[in-house]
């Protein structure tokens, strides 16, 4: 299992208003499919994870925000998308 598999399952589990949807590309195989949208149904906000593996390390990136972060492991990567939305502590 990759580590993205990994964070998209615990925040469904835990966030469950928090969805994502991996990048569509025309060719796949050929083109780089590795960036996943985050999206919460009570934001306009979208947080990015980017990897060509679907592992860490991500690229953390926040609609909101200019700024590039670095998710390190998967823990670090559900934290920052979770903060990113500004639900921490919101857990189902």
């Amino acid at each position: 299992m990759r580590d993205i598999d990994a964070i998209i399952r615990e925040l469904q589990v835990s966030y469950p208003a928090i969805t994502a949807a991996q990048l569509s590309v025309l060719h796949p195989g050929a083109d780089d499919d590795g960036i996943w949208f985050f999206r919460n149904a009570q934001s306009n906000l979208e947080i990015q994870l980017e990897s060509s593996t679907g592992n860490a390390p991500f690229l953390v990136e926040n609609s909101g925000s200019s700024e590039r972060l670095y998710a390190q492991t998967v823990e670090q990567a559900v934290a920052m998308v979770v903060a990113g939305f500004g639900v921490a502590g919101s857990a189902a």
